[in-house]
């Protein structure tokens, strides 16, 4: 999972760790309900305290609810890996897709030096590949990276069964090769 989404998930966690803690102390002792209740009441009197706690409020659950979606999109992913064969279930994991769509990028005699793979769920229980790709300096990218899309997909679709929705490369560096001295 992305660093960005693990940090949110912690945040949004320890909210909702501390608003449960506070609702269940509020209703083990009467003083603190009936400073909870004074509390409110004048936040509501006050219409910058309101709509300070109304965005507040509403950005949390922007979040929560984004997480969510992020968690049935990546469920999705995971129906779209497993299978029914004659005899039982066949998961593939996304390691193993990832490895197959970096070794069809090494093999693909495009040019490629090195290159990491990450899988996402897309639409009709398809998936799409994002290569990040070293190249060489002394190959025509556009053209070779094109090779490496075509040659992504199919491997995956062949060895995986799993349908490629789209295969986007990023060049992120082009290594320069070094004239051999004899």
């Amino acid at each position: 999972m992305n660093r960005f989404y693990r940090t949110i998930q912690m945040i949004l966690s320890f909210i909702l760790a501390f608003l449960s803690l506070s609702i269940v102390s509020v209703f083990l002792s009467e003083t603190l309900m009936n400073g909870v209740i004074t509390l409110f009441v004048r936040v509501s009197n006050n219409t910058r305290s309101r709509i300070i706690f109304i965005v507040t409020f509403v950005i949390i659950f922007i979040l929560a609810l984004s997480l969510l979606v992020r968690y049935i999109l990546s469920a999705r992913l995971r129906k779209a890996r497993i299978t029914e064969g004659q005899i039982g279930v066949i998961d593939i994991g996304v390691d193993a897709i990832e490895s197959i769509a970096l070794n069809a990028a090494q093999t693909a005699q495009a040019g490629v030096k090195a290159a990491k793979a990450h899988i996402a769920p897309f639409k009709n229980d398809k998936i799409s590949v994002h290569l990040s790709v070293m190249a060489f300096s002394n190959i025509e990218l556009p053209a070779m990276m094109a090779k490496v899309q075509e040659r992504v997909k199919k491997d995956i679709e062949r060895y995986a069964g799993v349908q490629v929705a789209e295969v986007i490369i990023k060049v992120s560096r082009v290594d320069t090769i070094a004239a051999r001295v004899d």
